[in-house]
């Protein structure tokens, strides 16, 4: 027996064991293409249907099944609307699309969909099988866990220097005051390169962000808790790397099982996201629930994160969860630059402005505390608890 048929058998076998019930819907020619292999070499569960693209899909065509995969046509958009229209009157079903020759910009936009994979067209019977399989475990995962996810905010800069990680730290410090499931604040630091949340907290960390990514089946509670460095006042640091790491070199899965295993035992997770943008950042950005970027009152500033809110549009970040926080604002009559400036230029309201206090935050950075406490009460910390009670009144408010 060769490596095929041994693999469609384990395939086979698995289907078996978890009682999988997958609907394929497709066009006459795909059906008919699929009916053939099967007929030789049947699937477990299969039941297929033949409909045009854009055809709609009646209610009594589900019947039992535990997976959907139906093709989609990228150039007929009552296919494309149907797959919407399915995922509203479905929710609980897990559905793959069926592409002849997917793009990048149509596995976005079904993903947005809330598709749970892909698979290519014509049908392959072992893909078939894996991908399906692939989806209702994905799916029965999700349900079974039913830990609610903390707030997730990942804090990103226009430019180099513009003080997001004086905000993000102080920030921390202000949601740990006022967390009331008591589980408390952590800051994961993915600035690979020049990472520098433990200093500015002024933390000897334990272990650092590559103990973890590298855990494997390792990864538990046990294992973040033993990494996470308590930094007080319910907060606690995932520091960067001691040595610098290439920035290809993380594992996009794995960053996001840690972030998302992280998001069940605290309650708000902050990431502070590095300046170069990634593969892995951009994931962690797309999953979380407000992403602060940090700007300020210059051109070169406002320039780039122009630049940085494309990105984020180009892939499928949701606008409103991007939200601007000028830094380093002065508090006089006449300025080059304004708030209404700021708005109007990046087409996105301002969420809030931290006033200029540079004595006092570089001293603070310096001597590894927060600013509240050198200072009680100062513009700085008082702008970033206002900030802090947008948050959650607001994005972080739906993010629970």
């Amino acid at each position: 027996m060769g490596t095929y048929d041994l693999l469609t058998g384990h395939l086979k076998e698995a289907a078996l064991r978890n009682s999988s019930r997958i609907l394929v819907i497709a066009s006459p020619a795909h059906i008919d293409a699929l009916s053939q292999a099967s007929s030789t070499d049947p699937i477990p569960g299969l039941r297929s249907v033949a409909l045009d693209p854009g055809a709609a899909v009646t209610e009594d065509l589900f019947g039992d099944a535990s997976i959907l995969v139906i093709e989609v046509d990228p150039n007929n958009r009552a296919s494309l609307n149907r797959v919407g229209q399915i995922r509203e009157t479905h929710p609980h079903l897990p559905v793959v699309a069926a592409i002849d020759g997917a793009n990048v910009s149509l596995v976005r936009t079904l993903v947005r969909e809330g598709i749970s994979d892909v698979v290519s067209l014509p049908f392959e019977l072992t893909e078939l099988l894996q991908i399906s399989l692939d989806a209702v475990a994905k799916h029965d995962a999700a349900v079974t866990d039913n830990t609610a996810l903390a707030p997730l905010v990942a804090v990103a800069r226009s430019i180099g220097g513009c003080g997001a990680t004086s905000i993000l730290t102080n920030l921390a410090a202000d949601l740990a005051a006022h967390d009331h499931t008591g589980r408390g604040v952590i800051i994961v630091d993915l600035d690979l390169q020049f990472g520098s949340v433990a200093e500015y907290l002024g933390v000897k960390p334990r272990g650092n962000l590559s103990d973890l990514l590298g855990a494997e089946d390792r990864l538990d509670e046990d294992l973040l808790h033993s990494v996470a460095t308590d930094a007080g006042g319910g907060v606690a640091v995932i520091a960067a790397p001691d040595t610098i790491m290439p920035l290809e070199s993380v594992d996009t899965d794995a960053l996001l099982r840690m972030i998302r295993l992280l998001r069940q035992h605290y309650g708000y997770v902050l990431i502070d996201l590095p300046a170069n943008w990634t593969n892995w950042a951009l994931s962690s950005a797309l999953a979380a629930d407000s992403i602060l970027l940090v700007v300020e009152l210059t051109v070169s500033s406002l320039r780039q994160a122009r630049r940085r809110l494309e990105l984020f549009q180009s892939v499928g970040i949701d606008s409103r969860a991007v939200q601007i926080v000028v830094n380093r604002v002065e508090r006089r009559l006449f300025k080059a630059i304004n708030l209404d400036d700021v708005s109007e230029t990046l087409g996105q309201p301002v969420l809030g402005s931290i006033s200029l206090e540079a004595p006092l935050v570089n001293t603070a950075q310096n001597q590894g505390v927060l600013v509240s406490n050198l200072h009680r009460k100062n513009r700085f910390s008082k702008d970033i608890a206002q900030i802090g009670a947008l948050l959650r009144d607001g994005r972080l408010a739906r993010g629970r």
